[in-house]
Order: structure tokens, then C-alpha cells, then sequence
């Protein structure tokens, strides 16, 4: 494991423990736009905040599951004056280092009412299902 030195990113197994990975399933276009717009300026240096993808037997737009992608990268902070509207309860899958993963955890918090329900949990990294809400 290797630690932040110089500005270089701190790794561990390979993986970046700046860095969250965020997927939201079943989630409407608009809710996960909103969510990652909400992301993408809490977190500014994030790389790639909401990339959409097609279930499978998703054709046309009709049947399958969509969901959402995207990766935030926590070592900058940025603000939300309003929280994004979502028109229905959005599931957000996080995983990351536990440190990564508790800021974006407490940063939506910080918009939406947020249910979490631990999935794995290990020394190096979590995995945590998020339900945003409305307030």
C-alpha cells in the first residue's frame, strides 16, 4: 500500500482510495442526472460523474434495466446550494476505500434523506446501497 506522497494518488491493491464508484440501478434518466449534476459539484476533480448504460434486452428504450455509472473522486469539496429534485427514491450502489466512501455517504446526506444498507465490508474496501429521498 503506498500512501499520498508529492500529489501522487494514494493506491491500494490497485485501486484509487480517492475514488468512489457510484451505480445507480433502476434509476429514471432524470434522477440520475440529478444525482451525479449533485455529485459533480460536490466533488469537482471527478472523472467520469454519470455515464449511462443499457441493461440487458433493452432495445428501443422499452424493457431491461437501465442504470447508471460513475466515478467521484473525493480530494476536492465543492458545494450544492439546493439539492437536485429527484421525482422518486433513487438506489445508489457506492463502493471505494471506507474513508471515500463515508465522504460521498455524508455529502449526499448533506442534500437528500439517505437509508444505508452496508453490503461488503473489508479493510480495503466497501460497498454500500444508498437510498436518496426528498426531504
Amino acid at each position: 500500500m503506498s500512501t499520498e506522497q508529492n500529489g501522487q494518488t494514494a493506491q491500494t491493491g490497485g485501486q484509487d482510495v480517492c475514488q468512489v464508484e457510484i451505480e445507480l440501478p433502476h434509476c429514471t434518466a432524470a434522477d440520475a442526472d440529478a444525482v451525479f449534476t449533485a455529485l459533480g459539484s460536490l466533488f469537482p476533480r471527478s472523472p467520469q460523474v454519470g455515464n449511462g448504460r443499457r441493461g440487458a434486452g433493452e432495445e428501443g428504450g422499452k424493457g431491461g434495466t437501465k442504470f447508471w455509472m460513475g466515478t467521484v473522486d473525493v480530494r476536492t469539496h465543492g458545494e450544492v446550494e439546493e439539492a437536485p429534485e429527484l421525482s422518486e427514491a433513487v438506489e445508489a450502489d457506492l463502493s471505494g476505500s471506507p474513508d471515500a466512501v463515508r465522504q460521498v455517504q455524508d455529502a449526499l446526506a448533506g442534500l437528500y434523506d439517505v437509508t444505508a444498507e452496508p453490503r461488503i465490508s473489508g479493510d480495503q474496501e466497501v460497498e454500500v446501497r444508498l437510498r436518496l429521498a426528498r426531504r
